[in-house]
């Protein structure tokens, strides 16, 4: 319950994020007169990506310490594992838990599993949190970046093949708390993978990386979209989360809502759900809650990662870019 009021409270209190936000949404508008006087515009985004966030494909074949092929980054990190052109060797395991003497083992699910459970604790290595609007359910990309599971976000809020928002307004609200992360000894590697070895790996046509960081906790965003100002929904969904006394005027709002929610922590699965009008709304929040104390209890999966090559050691980093469309007042 404790990392569950901390989310709650950081819904309340947002800080900003690593990427600016920038509040679209400073005119609220009645949502018969959207068409009117506003027209969608193409836009476009890039920056680079050196974090990478796992996603609902992930299986057991991931944990750290695994070294992976890479041909190239988009639309998504096609990663191919290279597990039998090597012999497993053992490395140091460190936590950034600074009572929890690091380990040596050969890396595996299990045992940094086990490891990882050891290492829950606080404070937490990173908190993030941010409010905004937006008016293309793209927009989750600038987060997710090239995670698949975009693609399972944008399938429940498609229309006529588009992905724009269809009501007056809209609020986004993201929040990541990692609370702890791992590491493998980098001369552990550099001793295991010689010229030899590592003339063997790259003989497989990919560039060789291996999963040097991994970091634990969740990571959560909630997309709404709503006939009323953007503010009100904001506050009915904090009323929803601390289980606080919904007013008339409150139920009205989220019958003139639609949410989205998307959460991932320590399971495999991500849990993404969207829901429409009072009734389903009440009950996606409440799900939400449910889920997100099994997701932070649960070390299986990390909620993102780092790769750093066998050939230079230095951290992957990409380019990432993606289409969007914003809402502008027609001239």
């Amino acid at each position: 319950m404790k990392y569950l009021f901390l989310l709650l409270l950081s819904i309340c209190f947002l800080s900003s994020c690593d990427k600016e936000e920038a509040d679209f949404d400073s005119m609220e508008i009645d949502g018969g007169a959207t068409a009117k006087r506003y027209q969608f515009v193409g836009r476009s985004v890039g920056f680079s990506v050196s974090q990478i966030y796992v996603d609902g494909t992930t299986d057991k074949n991931f944990y750290l310490g695994t070294v992976w092929g890479l041909k190239d980054t988009t639309p998504q990190l096609k990663l191919a594992s290279l597990r039998n052109h090597f012999k497993p060797f053992k490395t140091a395991i460190s936590s950034t838990q600074p009572t929890l003497a690091a380990i040596r083992t050969i890396p595996g699910f299990d045992a940094v599993r086990v490891f990882a459970k050891k290492s829950k604790g606080e404070p937490a290595v990173l908190e993030q949190s941010s409010v905004g609007a937006f008016f293309d359910y793209r927009a989750i990309r600038y987060h997710l970046n090239n995670s698949p599971d975009v693609d399972s976000v944008l399938k429940l809020v498609r229309h006529q093949d588009s992905t724009t928002i269809k009501r007056a307004n809209s609020l986004l609200l993201r929040r990541e708390h990692i609370t702890f992360s791992l590491h493998v000894d980098q001369a552990d590697y550099a001793k295991a993978f010689n010229k030899d070895e590592l003339g063997k790996l790259k003989k497989t046509g990919y560039n060789p990386y291996y999963v040097s960081s991994v970091n634990y906790g969740t990571h959560s965003i909630m997309m709404g979209e709503s006939d009323f100002p953007r503010g009100d929904l904001k506050i009915v969904l904090e009323k929803l989360l601390y289980n606080q006394f919904l007013t008339k005027t409150d139920e009205t709002v989220l019958k003139g809502s639609d949410v989205l929610v998307y959460l991932r922590g320590g399971r495999q699965t991500s849990f993404i759900r969207r829901a429409t009008g009072l009734d389903a709304i009440k009950k996606l929040v409440a799900d939400y809650k449910n889920e997100l104390e099994l997701q932070q209890n649960s070390f299986d999966y990390p909620v993102s990662y780092s790769l750093r090559g066998l050939d230079s050691y230095g951290h992957l980093k990409f380019w990432y870019s993606y289409d969007f469309l914003v809402r502008e007042e027609k001239e």
